[in-house]
């Protein structure tokens, strides 16, 4: 049995759909993460679980229990926004200890729980230091420690590193994947960032305008992305229109290729998606395709080519560069040729 579940969703703000007839299921102690552009819903998913939002229609069931009703204080969840709202005139022992002491704790029981979530977050010495006097990453922790102090069962983050500067950044990706592995409760993560859902989910959800496009682990989402709008989402793609003329046998920038899909109608039209990381640079004479390097840039481990062949522009990734106006070869292989339907989205019944 799923920890969570949405059943049938329904939200709208005036005229404007913001989920629609959304379902979902949420495993115990699972990293997953909610994926997608400004205004594609992920927020008001979390709001909904944490209560803080009403569904239009639709339940909210926790371990079997109907919570649609229950107040947010009363849900066993937590959660970390991306503005920390931590209390500037107390200290950081005070902050983490909040939530206990609106519980009326004794300090002797307090105490040691603030210094074990302290330690979690590598803040241990820190009980006295002024949150005004505090870097943001380190704000950040605090305000992690805080949450996590009443022991959810569930804690949902809000784009909780957007303040933080890139190398904060990732340093707070690892430390959070760390912190969540070693509690082993649910996170549930909202983020438009790709690269940050790839390096942290157990199972990422792309979602656009309020509907789920697919669901799968990093990999998954990123090696087999089940139409052009994930495609295009996840990373950087070429996509181009083909023809499957059969099992294995597909045609497109003007040739025809062998690949690793079947099961589509013969002559059926698709998109075809290739990694820029998947297309080799050759000779021309050796080239399944020939080209003409248009631009290359040198992005720090590769440089990113944009060769035109025939009316397309590839983009290619390659850690050898061509000078611009050079005639090349591009070679792919049948496993690095993704297929999708076309507008095909998760739990179709095409699939």
């Amino acid at each position: 049995m799923a920890q969570i579940e949405l059943k049938n969703i329904h939200k709208a703000y005036g005229e404007l759909t913001v989920l629609n007839d959304l379902s979902l299921e949420i495993e115990d102690a699972e990293f997953l993460t909610l994926l997608g552009p400004s205004g594609c819903g992920k927020t008001t998913i979390l709001r909904i679980i944490g209560g803080f939002e009403d569904p239009d229609q639709g339940r909210v069931i926790f371990e079997g229990q109907d919570i649609t009703e229950l107040p947010a204080y009363k849900r066993p969840v937590n959660t970390l926004f991306q503005s920390y709202s931590l209390f500037p005139h107390l200290n950081v022992y005070d902050n983490v200890a909040f939530g206990l002491k609106i519980k009326g704790m004794k300090d002797s029981e307090i105490r040691p729980q603030v210094e074990e979530m302290l330690r979690l977050v590598n803040l241990s010495g820190y009980e006295k230091r002024s949150i005004e006097k505090l870097s943001g990453g380190q704000q950040q922790r605090i305000a992690m420690a805080r949450a996590l102090i009443n022991r959810p069962e569930v804690l949902l983050l809000d784009e909780p590193f957007g303040a933080l500067d890139l190398k904060l950044r990732k340093d707070m990706q690892i430390e959070l994947k760390r912190i969540q592995q070693q509690l082993g409760i649910t996170f549930i993560f909202v983020t438009h960032d790709q690269e940050e859902a790839l390096t942290l989910s157990d199972r990422i959800i792309v979602l656009n305008e309020g509907i789920i496009q697919q669901i799968g682990s990093p990999i998954d989402i990123y090696n087999e992305p089940i139409n052009a709008y994930v495609a295009d989402f996840i990373g950087e793609s070429n996509i181009l229109e083909g023809i499957m003329h059969g099992d294995f046998d597909v045609t497109f920038s003007g040739r025809r290729f062998e690949c690793v899909d079947e099961d589509f109608y013969p002559n059926e039209a698709v998109d075809v998606v290739i990694r820029p990381e998947d297309v080799e640079i050759v000779r021309p004479d050796l080239g399944m395709l020939q080209g003409e390097v248009l631009s290359c840039l040198f992005m720090g481990v590769h440089y990113e080519m944009q060769i035109r062949v025939k009316d397309e522009i590839y983009l290619v990734h390659t850690t050898i560069a061509r000078p611009v106006g050079d005639q090349v070869g591009l070679v792919i292989t049948p496993d690095n040729i993704h297929i999708m339907r076309k507008g095909e989205i998760e739990g179709d019944e095409d699939l």
